[in-house]
């Protein structure tokens, strides 16, 4: 998949990232990172040998000058460096991304952040030994989401997701899928836990829709977390639509380089009641 999911970040009081607890953030993202390339290599003999695995990996980056923070009246403006992976086998696949950010704000303490989530996904129908279906759901998935980072002014999110992810065939799609998850909230600031420090629901479809273009293909991935209220934490709509052209295929390369932008649309912010994110990010996209 080459959809961005995005930031659960939070401002306020300043610690650098490279204080104790911030390196320990840092390294559970990267930590994250090397097991979602290694843990198909942990399976049973039987599911390990998979001819039909694949992983396809790319980098993105991407600006945007009006992101809004808690208690900064003015506009921030934020570049953002992405890698993301998409994976996938027989039994089992994969996405995970790392975000590193930068406000250019003053107001903001110019802020900086590392952000990552990883989603990896059991396929019950592979497990049971049955192929996935041809009807409209295609498979059901066990999946245990980890969302997890550090940012300078004091946040450290981490949030578990365990529930179930629904694959949906549906025509002209390259796929589309509906996560059900719990939203277990253990985030801290500063090294203390969070007035959010609870437990609720995560709802979200995410897509992608290919489209041809004469020459070039336009792409129409995204997706929607639907976020339950949890303790003093508002319940939140976050979405990233991205419209991108596959800018290489000019060049008879196609697949390489993409070009477009993302539309970032984030109600109740952070769990706070009326900071809303609503703003377009020109982005460029280099598949590896």
């Amino acid at each position: 998949m080459t959809y961005t999911h995005s930031h659960h970040e939070t401002s306020s009081a300043s610690r650098p990232i490279g204080t104790p607890m911030g390196v320990v953030v840092t390294h559970r993202v990267f930590v994250c990172a090397i097991l979602m390339a290694l843990w198909p290599r942990f399976a049973p003999p039987a599911l390990a040998q998979d001819t039909h695995a694949f992983s396809v990996s790319n980098v993105n980056v991407r600006y945007g000058w009006t992101f809004q923070e808690p208690n900064i009246a003015e506009d921030v403006p934020k570049n953002i460096f992405t890698f993301e992976n998409a994976a996938a086998g027989r039994w089992w696949s994969s996405y995970l991304f790392v975000d590193v950010l930068r406000s250019w704000s003053e107001a903001d303490a110019n802020a900086k952040e590392v952000y990552g989530e990883w989603y990896p996904t059991l396929s019950l129908r592979a497990l049971n030994g049955r192929e996935r279906s041809k009807g409209v759901l295609g498979d059901v998935g066990l999946t245990v989401g980890l969302n997890t980072g550090v940012r300078s002014t004091g946040p450290s999110p981490f949030v578990v997701l365990p529930g179930l992810t629904f694959s949906l065939n549906v025509p002209r799609f390259a796929f589309l899928s509906v996560n059900t998850l719990a939203y277990i909230d253990r985030g801290r600031f500063q090294g203390q836990p969070t007035d959010c420090t609870a437990t609720g629901f995560q709802v979200t479809p995410s897509w992608s829709l290919p489209i041809s273009a004469g020459k070039t293909t336009v792409k129409v991935n995204g997706f929607v977390d639907f976020t339950t209220r949890h303790a003093n934490c508002e319940a939140q709509i976050l979405s990233t639509p991205r419209v991108m052209f596959d800018l290489s295929a000019y060049w008879q390369k196609p697949g390489v380089l993409y070009v477009g932008f993302d539309w970032v649309y984030w109600h109740n912010k952070y769990g706070i009641s009326g900071l809303k994110d609503n703003l377009v990010l020109p982005v460029v996209v280099w598949v590896l």
